[in-house]
């Protein structure tokens, strides 16, 4: 009894609920707004049968099939309208009574064949917009949060048939570049230019399509100009010639240098010259022009020559032939004469000496009467060799071994400081000497002789010999330190360097008032007991006098196997003493050379504990730097002296070695390095070495050219040791 009541109850809630859920459909479908695919129908149990063929015959309307479930029928009938019923809006037709836009709503069952109308609405002025007026547009909008409220935001608004439509409302928020205005001010991407990086530096960021452009220079192809054109990290690659300076090789010019950098000076250089006798060549030799080859005019003489070369022979001279001096002898060493000195004179032409001429230079004997037997009259009397092209001594030998000194400065200037004679050969009746390769003789070439410089050096020198020693320039105590790498991409810079350095030798005094030091490195030198090699810097020379400099630098050559260049790492070596010890980031003792950094060699030596400069307290210190790489540093650092555990690689970098040297007193860092390390990185850390002479020094371009190198050493020599 109970159950069956209780089974009644059930019944009649369900039916109940089902009329609600009828009219609430029927009221949707009178509606011509709402679309019914949107709407949400819970799926009931029992599932409707779809696979029944009278469901499936498209033939019979839901109104035909079976009623043997009314859950199954109700679920029918709104799938086939969500299925089959296309809802769509029409413009009404244009009429005398409709001045505005009007539509109407037809409802198509699309499943039929063909396709059936089976609603159509009236006409009825319900449009929202006009599509062919209005444009679309973003609007403000505002979403709802979980946490309660809401936020604005944007969205898109446009008309479609004559109703608003919208997108979804998407909350503002800061601009991005996505083509989508996100902070909802009405433009899209206006974001600020910022700055950014592309391959070839600096530029703009802008975005442009929703995407994010970096402008700025664009790569190029390289062109010789000490830039970086093509943006790939190398300055005039494959562009500067063999003085490593953009353009045509450098013609040689007469200035005792190296101008076409072939390793000769002032080689085939020749100029006209003239004198008042002739035009001729002269030679070019260590700067100076010399040798011309123009007969040059002399003092008149009697011998029927232009000596002086003025137009006349033998003018204001009572030695011409007359009447009085028939028979008379004149000196002589001309041709026809063989050797020795002879004599002419002058003869009549005929019995009444009408005509006087001045006879060929014949030997001695052949004047006397009568004239010997035995008389060679092309053989003269035997005297000393003369420079006159002629052999004077009969030895069958012309001009040998004659030689005179010579000077071609100011006389007063001679033997006095540096300035000395030099010497001159004879050849051929000329003076002079042999120019260097041995074969082209230059006339009044004066070999050897060291004439004034233009300015007296500050090297404890007289350069221009005007009786005054630096003329008033004193050198004082300093201490000069090189620090050359010595990998093999060096070997014509360190050639240079030693030629240079060699060049500053000749007239420089070894006093000890300026020390010399040269440290280098890497070289490669085997393992003990392996088959690989260690890397090894050393000092090739602690601070000494200069010819324990120069030695220890002619001694050493660029090393092909190295494959690394610490040159940071020396740097900090070289001047950790010479600074207080709270300048130095770390400890010298806490340091070692770092082993196995993804490469085959490894440094062993010298320690770093035992690199030690020998700086002298009272003096000026000076650290010149040579090298073509980036700077590098491969030094560990020992956080715990205790515990062997606690070594890391930190590296030595650029700041560490700028606060060093800033605490350095009366230190001077001058850097030799190639143009594009100026400014360059090395394992993403700034590592150039122009930052290193800000505090006192200066940076050069490095170049392989000797003369130049000995210009630039110069200057550092007199900007620091010389008060």
């Amino acid at each position: 009894m109970v159950r069956n009541i209780i089974t009644a109850i059930f019944f009649i809630i369900f039916c109940i609920l089902m009329m609600i859920n009828l009219v609430a459909c029927s009221d949707m479908f009178e509606n011509p707004y709402p679309w019914p695919g949107d709407l949400e129908i819970e799926e009931q149990e029992p599932k409707p049968d779809l696979d029944n063929p009278i469901v499936k015959n498209p033939e019979n309307s839901p109104g035909e099939i079976a009623k043997d479930n009314i859950f199954t029928i109700f679920e029918i009938e709104q799938q086939y309208k969500q299925d089959c019923y296309k809802y769509e809006y029409y413009f009404c037709p244009p009429s005398l009574y409709l001045e505005e836009i009007w539509q109407f709503q037809m409802i198509t069952d699309t499943c039929k064949d063909p396709e059936e109308i089976i609603y159509k609405g009236p006409c009825e002025q319900l449009f929202e917009c006009d599509p062919a007026e209005v444009e679309p547009e973003t609007v403000l909008c505002s979403v709802p949060v979980e946490t309660g409220g809401n936020i604005y935001g944007s969205q898109e608004k446009w008309c479609d048939k004559g109703v608003w439509k919208y997108s979804d409302c998407i909350a503002c928020s800061p601009e991005i570049c996505d083509g989508i205005d996100n902070d909802c001010n009405g433009e899209i991407d206006d974001l600020p230019i910022q700055e950014c990086q592309n391959e070839c530096g600096p530029g703009d960021l802008v975005c442009v399509d929703g995407e994010e452009v970096c402008f700025g220079d664009e790569p190029e192809e390289e062109i010789c100009d000490y830039k970086d054109n093509d943006c790939d990290g190398l300055v005039d690659e494959g562009q500067t010639n063999i003085c490593d300076e953009c353009g045509d090789v450098p013609e040689e010019v007469c200035d005792g240098f190296d101008n076409d950098c072939d390793g000769q000076i002032d080689e085939d250089l020749e100029q006209l010259c003239e004198t008042a006798c002739e035009t001729g060549l002269e030679f070019c030799v260590l700067g100076s022009w010399v040798g011309c080859t123009a007969k040059i005019p002399f003092i008149e003489i009697c011998n029927g020559l232009d000596d002086d070369c003025d137009g006349s022979v033998d003018e204001d001279l009572d030695c011409l032939c007359t009447i009085d001096m028939v028979g008379a002898l004149f000196p002589c060493t001309e041709s026809p004469l063989i050797c020795g000195q002879g004599y002419k004179t002058c003869e009549c032409f005929d019995e009444n000496c009408e005509q006087i001429f001045m006879s060929e230079c014949y030997a001695m004997c052949s004047y006397q009467d009568p004239v010997p037997v035995a008389c060679d009259k092309y053989k003269g009397i035997i005297v000393d060799e003369m420079c006159n092209n002629h052999d004077d001594n009969c030895n069958q030998l012309v001009d040998e071994d004659l030689f005179k000194g010579c000077y071609t400065g100011d006389p007063e200037t001679l033997f006095v400081g540096i300035c000395i004679p030099g010497e001159m050969t004879c050849e051929k009746g000329s003076w002079g000497n042999y120019y260097e390769d041995g074969e082209t003789f230059i006339g009044d070439y004066c070999m050897g002789e060291v004439i004034p410089n233009e300015t007296d050096e500050c090297n404890g020198e007289d350069d221009n010999c005007d009786g005054i020693v630096d003329d008033g320039k004193e050198l004082k105590d300093t201490d000069i330190l090189f620090i050359i790498d010595a990998s093999g991409s060096m070997s014509d810079e360190i050639d240079a360097v030693l030629i240079a350095m060699n060049q500053f030798a000749t007239y420089y005094k070894d006093e000890e008032v300026i020390q010399w030091g040269l440290v280098m490195g890497p070289f490669a030198q085997p393992k003990p007991d392996t088959w690989g090699n260690n890397q090894v810097s050393e000092i090739i020379v602690n601070l000494s006098p200069f010819s324990n400099f120069i030695a220890g630098l002619s001694g050493v050559n660029a090393d092909w196997a190295s494959g690394i260049e610490p040159i940071y790492d020396l740097i900090y070596l070289s001047l950790w003493n010479l600074a207080p010890p709270s300048a130095l980031p770390w400890p010298i003792a806490g340091l070692s050379f770092l082993e196995d950094f993804n490469i085959q060699e490894v440094f062993t030596d010298p320690k770093p504990q035992n690199f030690e400069i020998n700086w002298r307290d009272d003096a000026q210190h000076v650290v010149i730097v040579f090298t073509d790489e980036p700077g590098q540093s491969y030094l560990s650092v020992m956080s715990d002296l205790t515990d062997l555990s606690t070594v890391y690689h930190e590296g030595i970098s650029q700041i560490h070695l700028q606060q060093l040297i800033s605490n350095c007193i009366d230190l001077n860092v001058y850097t030799f390095t190639k143009l594009a390390q100026k400014d360059t990185s090395w394992m993403g850390e700034q590592a150039g070495f122009e930052p290193l002479t800000i505090y006192g020094g200066q940076w050069f371009e490095l170049v392989g050219n000797p003369a130049q190198l000995y210009e630039n050493l110069m200057q550092i020599i007199d900007d620091n040791a010389c008060e």
